[in-house]
């Protein structure tokens, strides 16, 4: 059996949006409308818990700051390392307040404890995006 060209165009890519849904999706770098979306998610999520993000431990930040992502229909981590593997510019506001939603969960932490809160992986991309935004 033969398929036709459209059809057979069609099936290619249903079977290619469905390979790529399992993968972790960054949050688009310097997108200011992504930003939005990670806002209006911030304040849908927030709204779940009893406590404000900022009184949460570093493990509930972190855990909420993943709800964030999830609900914009983003990855935290996969975004941490994107983030991290870009051309950062500190005098560009969009990049500086993604930076701050990335880094809310160790704001005031020593580093000796980010070691039990991040994967190695995500360590690196902290340090880089640090060192980039100073």
């Amino acid at each position: 059996m033969v398929l036709p060209p459209f059809l057979l165009l069609m099936v290619s890519l249903l079977v290619l949006s469905a390979c790529d849904n399992g993968t972790p999706k960054p949050a688009p770098i310097g997108d200011h409308a992504a930003l939005e979306q990670l806002a209006d998610a911030y304040r849908t999520v927030a709204q779940q818990y009893s406590v404000q993000p900022a009184s949460m431990r570093p493990a509930g930040k972190k855990k909420f700051i993943e709800g964030v992502f999830t609900a914009a229909g983003y990855s935290f981590s996969a975004t941490l390392k994107a983030f991290a593997n870009q051309d950062l510019d500190a005098t560009n506001q969009d990049h500086r307040d993604l930076a701050e939603l990335l880094m809310l969960p160790h704001k005031g932490l020593a580093d000796a404890d980010m070691e039990t809160l991040y994967s190695t992986e995500e360590l690196v991309a902290i340090r880089s995006i640090q060192s980039s935004l100073k």
